[in-house]
């Protein structure tokens, strides 16, 4: 059965590689094959980068503070003969090289240009292709048939560099296939003027415009008039070429070594630029590391089961308590393992202190404990929150006006903690998890598919869903039909699934709302909510626009020209109104940016109940109460995964966290107050409640009584 599956599965390798020949649209439209895990990588992983250290010659420091996994960089005979010896699990990084997923010291010649710019080894030249797959056949041939849990194509792979705004690729090749992908998404050209307001008389006339090129019409009046459908598409196209790519790579390393997933690590934030759009992504790798930006580990959890391993960059932050729980925080969120970066951990034959601090964590988190996480599933409340990439372009396009010609030096590193599309993600999340709520990111093909009615939803979030297609807000209002509660933010539907401005929003009258967007929105005279021309370090109230906007619940409203259309306000901040509820739709035109930057401080507490109770009456209450004396305890995160009949719920601070690509970031403070008593109060009762790090046995009920210490996590295990 064994050889028949093997080979079933080289033939399916084979045809997928075969279709790339058919034309680019049909591997966009099917995700690669499903690789899991190998045996090797069974439990929760700590794989060492090879930095400053040497695991043949560290071993024994490595195994004095519990640590067995490593990488290979490209191929390593030596390092090879370690892992056959020794078992410890590695992956192999770089294993198409360096210079073409990643541009290296290319990617100099591609930023901070304005214009249509050629990408050095273009990912349109067969002959790229054919480079990677050769240095693809050498390493993996070098490394395969041993310990190894997983390929990485490249580190910190990219269209250009990062997410940094780069407008590649306009070499013939690429222009070439973005011409037929127009074509197979316009039925004809006289659509797609209709759509730019173009007179071309075929697609082969059409080359892609710059930013550049839409940029002066964005102004705070004419939010209601933008058409940036051109360059929306454009990018979208490049996405696409990106995604097809790495998985036109990643079927061909599968016929090299069929038992092992294929993906990349460095993984950015989703974003208008270096082909970040998580939907195609999904579809094109096994597996990947992504840093933890803009929701990106709430997303691939969602988009991914747990056979699509995916896991965390891991820099210390020198103080030990904060790193165990990083560790316990990132393996109960799902992630099968840490890349660790480990500069300054081994010198003249010793370990760093505050590694050694961690010896006993790094054990247990990645002992058989971590089991009854990685491969569960994940069990979320019926809330989903939508992920609509076309609004991120969009989003991209408004944040960045206040740069006006200076836009091509607006870095990746910069849009990482400040993109509004990103904060109003996290203030989603962070929001539900506080009220003890595990949302689900969906996507246009989940919700096309209408998983919303089969997967038994109660409430879906737009959040800045300002794209939405005619077949998108169809299927929104079919969810709401179906007794399904739909709440939006702000700017819903204001545009189409191109980018273009809507004459009326898509789902006005399902809200019950109109609007004039020549008002403005926020202070009346921006299009961002985070001016990064003020403060680009991060977001604080010197950037923070909505600080001048009318506030509601210590957010801030958003639309200055909304007003009510059948739908009635529940609110108003000053004089526009928010809240405006029509049956089972909420549009709230407030956004979640106020709570992100208040929610350490403490100054944001009023947005929660006001979210509790928009879930309460669409039916939805948390699972678990954690209590701490007399009051709720503040930012104890309950995770819920399910084992055949058992379920494993964990309890993790859930501190902010802004991640980094070279460190480990800002976090808030883990270590106030010390170990706790906690209550544990469940809606409905449950049977043998066990502490499985303890070994304590609670028994059976609704309530009990346990400590918790904040930089750990609590793991228990009971039948419902």
């Amino acid at each position: 059965m064994q050889k028949r599956n093997r080979m079933n599965f080289l033939m399916l390798c084979v045809c997928s590689v075969l279709l790339m020949g058919l034309g680019k649209a049909a591997l966009a439209l099917e995700p690669v094959p499903e690789v899991p895990p190998p045996k090797s990588w069974d439990h929760f992983v700590i794989l060492v980068w090879q930095f400053k250290t040497n695991v043949v010659k560290d071993k024994a420091l490595y195994e004095s503070v519990n640590l067995t996994g490593f990488h290979i960089d490209r191929s390593n005979a030596a390092l090879k003969q370690f892992a056959d010896e020794t078992k410890w699990p590695f992956y192999v990084d770089h294993a198409a090289d360096k210079g073409y997923l990643h541009l290296g010291k290319n990617a100099g010649a591609v930023v901070k240009q304005k214009g249509i710019i050629n990408r050095p080894n273009s990912l349109a030249d067969p002959a790229t292709i054919a480079k990677m797959k050769g240095f693809l056949k050498t390493n993996v041939e070098a490394s395969k048939g041993s310990s190894g849990v997983a390929y990485a194509l490249d580190d910190e792979v990219s269209l250009a560099s990062f997410c940094t705004p780069a407008e590649v690729d306009g070499s013939p090749n690429s222009i070439a296939g973005y011409r037929k992908w127009l074509a197979q998404e316009y039925p004809d050209i006289d659509a797609l003027n209709k759509q730019y307001g173009s007179s071309y008389k075929s697609f082969d006339e059409i080359s892609p415009r710059s930013f550049e090129t839409f940029r002066g019409a964005l102004k705070p009046n004419a939010i209601g008039t933008l058409n940036l459908s051109m360059w929306c598409d454009w990018r979208s196209y490049m996405d696409t070429q990106f995604s097809e790519v790495i998985a036109d790579l990643v079927r061909y390393t599968n016929t090299l070594d069929p038992s092992t997933p294929v993906g990349f690590v460095g993984g950015q934030g989703p974003n208008a630029w270096g082909g970040y759009d998580y939907r195609k992504l999904c579809k094109a790798a096994q597996w990947m590391e992504a840093y933890d930006i803009g929701s990106n580990n709430e997303i691939l959890r969602s988009f991914w089961n747990q056979k699509h391993a995916h896991v965390q960059t891991y820099f210390s932050s020198k103080d030990a308590k904060k790193d165990a729980w990083f560790l316990w925080y990132y393996l109960v969120h799902g992630n099968r393992g840490v890349i660790a970066w480990p500069d300054g951990w081994f010198n003249n034959g010793e370990v760093a202190p505050y590694i050694k601090a961690n010896a006993e964590t790094y054990k247990e988190v990645q002992g058989p404990v971590s089991k009854l996480i990685i491969d569960g599933e994940f069990q979320h409340d019926p809330v989903a929150i939508y992920y609509s990439h076309p609004s991120i372009q969009v989003t991209w396009a408004m944040d960045a006006a206040c740069h006006g010609g200076t836009w091509p030096n607006r870095s990746s590193s910069m849009d990482n903690g400040m993109a509004t599309s990103m904060i109003t993600r996290i203030g989603w999340v962070k929001a539900l998890e506080d009220l003890g709520i595990q949302a689900k990111f969906v996507n246009v093909d989940h919700l096309l598919a209408g998983d919303l009615k089969k997967g038994g939803y109660k409430v879906l979030i737009l959040n800045r869903a300002l794209c939405l297609s005619d077949k998108e807000a169809e299927a929104i209002k079919d969810f709401a039909a179906s007794g399904g509660t739909v709440i939006a933010d702000h700017l819903c539907g204001i545009m189409d699934g191109h980018g273009k401005a809507r004459e009326k929003g898509a789902l006005d009258d399902f809200f019950g709302v109109k609007r004039d967007l020549s008002k403005g929105i926020l202070s009346g005279d921006t299009l961002t909510e985070v001016d990064c021309e003020k403060d680009y370090h991060k977001l604080s109230n010197t950037n923070w626009t909505g600080a001048n906007a009318p506030k509601h619940a210590g957010v801030a409203a958003f639309e200055l020209g909304l007003a009510e259309d059948g739908g009635k306000a529940e609110a108003k901040a000053g004089a526009v109104p928010v809240a405006i509820k029509k049956d089972k739709a909420v549009y709230l035109n407030l956004s979640t940016v106020g709570f992100v930057l208040n929610r350490e401080n403490g100054q944001a507490k009023e947005w929660l109940p006001f979210v509790q109770g928009l879930l309460k009456d669409a039916g939805v209450t948390p699972r678990l109460t954690v209590s701490q004396g007399d009051k709720p305890a503040e930012q104890v995160e309950p995770i819920f995964w399910k084992n055949g009949e058992k379920i494993t719920l964990c309890l993790i601070r859930n501190i902010s966290r802004s991640a980094k690509i070279d460190g480990f970031g800002d976090a808030g403070s883990v270590s106030e107050g010390g170990k706790a008593k906690i209550k544990l109060t469940f809606a409905k009762a449950v049977k043998g409640l066990k502490n499985e790090r303890t070994g304590k046995e609670l028994g059976d009920g609704a309530s009990f009584e346990d400590e918790f210490t904040p930089w750990e996590a609590n793991v228990y295990t009971y039948t419902p």
